[in-house]
């Protein structure tokens, strides 16, 4: 469970200088225990490595990623239907090319 108040939040500047101000976040001990992995993992103090995160959060992309996902699917099922298509077309050209042979092979009709 994350908490934060309104008036806690303030907007981000890269020319501010220090970081002084604060946001006092409730979590749970386990939810704790996991960032502080990832932190370490990533080489980063706690409070850096949540800066870095909150910088690259974006609310869209999970939508933009649903629709990707989306969009890869279609492009798969087109790509089977394709496939299929070509296999028909394969088996129409050696159909065509069998009976042609057949054909030349048959003496013609006076």
């Amino acid at each position: 469970m994350f908490m934060l108040g309104a008036d806690e939040v303030e907007p981000h500047d890269d020319d501010a200088g220090q970081a002084t101000a604060r946001i006092v976040t409730l979590m749970t001990p386990a939810e704790k225990a996991r960032l502080e992995s990832k932190a370490r993992r990533a080489n980063l103090s706690l409070g850096e490595f949540i800066r870095r995160a909150v910088e690259a959060y974006d609310p869209q992309e999970r939508d933009q990623l649903v629709e990707l996902a989306e969009l890869a699917c279609r492009f798969r099922e087109g790509a089977e239907r394709a496939s299929a298509a070509v296999d028909r077309a394969n088996a129409n050209v050696r159909a065509t090319v069998g009976q042609l042979a057949r054909e030349r092979n048959r003496p013609l009709d006076p």
